[in-house]
């Protein structure tokens, strides 16, 4: 009996929360001029809300780096249509230091952050926008664009382990809204 309570519990929980991290470019720009870089951004589901964070976020313009820290969003609200989820998110935010004790991370010292945004993503692919506007303090419209996908094979729309015309249509019907 203990053993089927536990395999139930277990159960349970490993559909509490599954996380996907989504690798790609993030493209940054500061008053117009931009900068792009690899990066990572996780989506975490958790009871039908979702946890979004780009963790050890920096600015870059060639050599020299500065380090921002982390982004996350907890509990936020996601809608769906055509099988993409989109959230939405418009309020201040805390920027924590990031994870690298080698690296000064300013974002903490900001203190509340203006943040707009926007996440379109499925299974295997996500895009996000972010308008931060630091005009107020720093003078400074910073926009960021991420887009990524999630590891596994590209392309396989129903997780077959194979690339053929179902995933082809499933592509096709997907950019058609159909």
């Amino acid at each position: 009996m203990k053993k089927v309570l536990f395999m139930l519990v277990a159960a349970v929980c490993s559909l509490a929360a599954t996380a996907t991290d989504y690798t790609g470019r993030l493209t940054v720009a500061i008053n117009g001029e931009g900068t792009q870089q690899g990066t990572t951004i996780s989506i975490n589901e958790n009871g039908g809300k979702y946890d979004l964070s780009l963790n050890n976020f920096k600015l870059i313009s060639g050599d020299d780096v500065m380090g921002v820290g982390n982004i996350s969003l907890t509990g936020v609200e996601a809608t769906e249509a055509f099988g993409i989820k989109t959230i939405k998110f418009d309020a201040p935010i805390i920027i924590t230091e990031g994870n690298d004790p080698e690296i000064t991370w300013v974002g903490p010292l900001l203190e509340e952050v203006p943040l707009k945004l926007v996440a379109d993503f499925d299974k295997s692919v996500l895009s996000v926008s972010i308008d931060i506007d630091m005009m107020e303090s720093l003078e400074q419209i910073i926009n960021v664009k991420f887009v990524g996908s999630a590891g596994g094979l590209k392309g396989d729309m129903n997780d077959d382990n194979k690339i053929d015309i179902v995933d082809v249509n499933a592509i096709i019907n997907k950019i058609l809204g159909l």
